[in-house]
């Protein structure tokens, strides 16, 4: 109890005085809602359930269809047959009950009413008014698990298989499974309908399905009304509980896409009008917000990015098949994402996974469980012609061919490439990426998150990854877990597990809940020459300590290779410990007392370290107690990996240097590192395989300059 009522102290200090009265209000509003039903089922039925037929607009429509008919299956079986067939495939998996989310077991779930049940305990999910359900502190199960289910995804892939195929046991399963759904989920009761968030998704599923079944022999008149009226439910519990406030991250962005497409998939409606024109327009205001002028996501975390940009990309589709123009500030929105993803991923880079990551859909159209950003990318160029789409693209995918079509299609292949991306600096996000040869590496001196709660945010100030071609070497270590493994959910959006410092044991951004930080730390790019390979930051988030420490961190490019010098700067006596999280395919070849060599077939990577006072050098693997050592490549699935760390009991201010030198070779490269501290300046000598240098830094003025690097030999 004493936990919980912190929590909610935590929240309410989130949130504006506006916030929280529009909070009591709407609280307010379901528990009348909950005692309606409970008092009289029969009134509140007249409210959630009246009869279809008063929903309609009395005046003829024009039903244009959606992006999910059979020319589409048809071009999809000519185009890309492989493509189809693992959507058919995944189809055949779905018939059969099979059900796979996150990192949990393969389970077999068909039956609507099992559609409340956790499959691992056996447990049902309250059958009360959704808000009043604290799924937080619930023991029935991961609620994350639940919500995926009752997105109700399996329903569009069946309608493409049928559509695909031509079996007719594929759309008989698509419509029994959808009014069966609507049949024993009743708007606002149970787990499923927790947030207008939820229903936005889970509307976008039923819209695209309904539409690809009617006018065939699978949905009666009177079941397409039915399926109508559960559209119409979806639009008004998105709109009677909106994600407002400190809570305006990608859940604003997926119901106000389902309130697009709704209106745009089903015109009779009578609000059919205005869900389009005033959703569309929020729509774009949430686009604008949320996609930064460099056109990364505010909320700092990749994968949400890609499943926001989805979202506009299914919105864009479905304003397309009606024949409604596309909100300019939406196109916009969607075009400089595809800038973003340009800058970050270069052909046959390793996609990032910094910030949180839920294995979120739009809407599952190409049978796979995760989506591939270079497929968003494809969509990108295909619906507008950008030329850094196409560059990310591998070539057209599934979900790109429905949403967008042969004219899709042809504007990805008539667009010329943009070039490949070379060192860039998004400044919105405080990202900065240096690339030589193979080499990507990104340091992160940016801002903590969105708003005020940062939900999806990390504690990863001056947080550095590093690639060498398609291998990954230092690594973000991706999600670990949201609700199914708690400590794994602390651990792994913490410092500890990033490849920066961490002071005292204690994370650079505090964390007030699982989905809520109470103090930001802010990075700030102090220094940049991205020719030169040169990059020099700080963030604040130790000045909060009772001592405050100062982290200011310089990156050098010396070819391939990357030297890195921390400055801590403090008066008294603080723990230091810089880490580097490896990647799990990375074993340990060789540990000395100031190196370590860990490689895979053919290639690898050298860390020389030293600092300017006397340290330890270690590493774990797989470690339970304390949790270190693992890398997450989804949502509640890890894997034990290699994490380096730097120890280091010292007085005042502090220095460290890390010379990182990857491979690919049989042999490890000959590498050097010394570091001289004086009272005027660092100076750093190294030798790498692109030779040697001398480099002079001085980061302990008020006004930071670039280092100086001297070369002082050529590689033998």
């Amino acid at each position: 109890m004493l936990e919980q009522l912190t929590w909610y102290a935590r929240r309410l200090r989130a949130m504006s005085p506006r916030e929280a009265s529009e909070r009591s209000r709407r609280m307010l509003g379901h528990n009348i809602d909950a005692a309606s039903y409970a008092m009289s089922s029969r009134a509140w039925r007249a409210r959630w359930e009246p009869p279809p037929e008063n929903l309609l607009r009395e005046e003829p429509f024009r039903v244009v269809g959606g992006f999910l008919r059979k020319e589409r299956a048809t071009g999809l079986r000519t185009r890309l047959p492989a493509d189809a067939t693992t959507l058919v495939s995944r189809a055949d998996e779905l018939m059969d009950a099979r059900i796979r989310f996150f990192g949990y077991p393969e389970v077999r779930s068909v039956d609507a009413r099992d559609r409340d049940r956790d499959p691992f305990s056996g447990r049902l999910w309250p059958r009360r008014h959704s808000k009043l359900i604290d799924y937080r502190r619930q023991a029935v199960g991961d609620p994350k698990w639940i919500w995926e289910l009752n997105r109700c995804q399996d329903l569009p892939v069946l309608a493409a298989a049928w559509l695909l195929s031509g079996r007719s046991s594929y759309g008989e399963a698509a419509s029994t499974r959808l009014l069966s759904w609507i049949r024993f989920h009743p708007p606002g009761r149970g787990i499923a309908w927790s947030s207008g968030f939820e229903a936005g998704i889970r509307a976008i599923a039923l819209a695209v399905t309904i539409d690809a079944l009617r006018g065939s022999d699978l949905l009666s008149a009177d079941e397409e009304k039915t399926a109508l009226r559960a559209l119409w439910q979806h639009a008004r519990w998105i709109e009677r509980d909106p994600s407002t406030g400190s809570s305006a991250n990608n859940h604003r962005i997926g119901e106000l896409a389902g309130l697009v497409v709704i209106g745009s998939l089903a015109p009779e409606l009578e609000d059919a009008r205005r869900w389009v024109a005033a959703g569309g327009e929020m729509l774009g205001r949430e686009a604008e917000l949320q996609i930064r002028a460099d056109g990364t996501s505010a909320e700092q975390a990749f994968s949400y990015h890609v499943f926001v940009l989805d979202l506009l990309l299914v919105a864009t589709a479905a304003l397309d098949c009606a024949g409604h123009p596309v909100p300019g500030s939406i196109a916009a929105a969607i075009e400089r994402s595809g800038d973003a993803l340009w800058a970050q991923l270069g052909p046959d880079e390793p996609v990032p996974t910094y910030g949180d990551s839920d294995d979120g859909r739009a809407i599952v159209l190409d049978g796979r469980d995760l989506r591939d950003p270079r497929g968003a990318a494809a969509a990108v160029a295909a619906r507008f012609g950008h030329a850094g789409g196409a560059r990310v693209a591998s070539g057209l995918d599934a979900t790109a061919w429905w949403l967008f079509g042969s004219d899709g299609a042809e504007r990805l292949e008539g667009v010329e490439p943009a070039s490949e991306p070379g060192s860039v600096l998004l400044p919105d996000a405080g990202l900065a990426i240096l690339r030589s040869g193979h080499r990507r590496a990104v340091l992160d001196c940016g801002q903590h998150g969105h708003l005020s709660i940062a939900a999806h945010a990390h504690a990863d100030a001056l947080r550095l990854d590093v690639s060498f071609a398609d291998a990954q070497l230092v690594v973000d270590p991706g999600v670990g877990s949201y609700f199914g493994q708690p400590a794994l959910r602390e651990a792994f959006r913490g410092t500890g597990f990033h490849a920066t410092v961490v002071v005292d044991g204690v994370s650079s951004s505090e964390a007030g809940g699982p989905f809520l930080w109470t103090k930001h730390a802010a990075g700030r790019l102090l220094a940049a020459d991205l020719a030169k390979g040169l990059l020099v930051a700080e963030h604040d988030g130790y000045l909060r300590l009772e001592d405050p420490v100062l982290h200011r961190r310089a990156v050098v490019a010396l070819g391939e290779s990357l030297l890195v010098v921390d400055r801590l700067q403090a008066s008294g006596a603080h723990l230091f410990s810089q880490r580097w999280p490896l990647h799990p395919d990375l074993e340990l070849a060789a540990c000395q007392a100031d190196r370590m060599v860990a490689r895979q077939t053919g290639s690898g990577l050298v860390l020389a370290l030293t600092a300017s006072q006397p340290f330890s050098l270690n590493a774990v693997r797989g470690s339970q107690n304390p949790l270190g050592g693992w890398w997450s490549e989804r949502l509640e699935s890890v894997a034990p990996s290699c994490l380096v760390m730097l120890d280091v009991h010292a007085v005042g201010v502090l220095e460290i240097a890390a010379l990182l030198v990857p491979f690919e070779s049989e042999s490890v490269p000959d590498s050097e590192l010394k570091l001289e501290v004086n009272e005027r300046e660092t100076r750093v000598e190294v030798l790498t395989p692109s030779g040697g240098a001398s480099i002079e830094l001085d980061l302990g003025s008020p006004v930071v300059r670039l280092p100086r690097v001297t070369t002082m030999m050529s590689a033998t």
